[in-house]
């Protein structure tokens, strides 16, 4: 005996969109964390970092935070957004 149709697409909508989104916050609360830390324990020699020869960023523990959480930010919504693109043009989705 096997599921009907409506049994296999049974389940909470919005879900997994859900969990991505937290997935993705407590991903950025991680960089910033990770930036605090690299902030806190800098060699006082290096007063700041060139990123890609646009900007400097200083290396204090409340910028690098930020840049911690802007660059973590950056990268998931690229990750997410190829994703929900790719996901589009999926003709055999259900």
């Amino acid at each position: 005996m096997g599921m009907s149709d409506e049994a296999s697409q049974s389940g909470v909508s919005g879900l997994g969109r859900r969990i991505l989104l937290a997935l993705g916050g407590v991903g950025v609360l991680i960089g910033g964390l990770l930036g605090f830390v690299v902030g806190a324990n800098s060699s006082g020699e290096t007063g700041e970092i060139t990123v890609g020869g646009l900007f400097a960023v200083p290396i204090t523990p409340g910028a690098m935070t930020l840049y911690g959480m802007v660059v973590v930010a950056v990268a998931l919504v690229g990750l997410f957004g190829l994703i929900s693109l790719a996901s589009r043009f999926d003709t055999n989705a259900q």
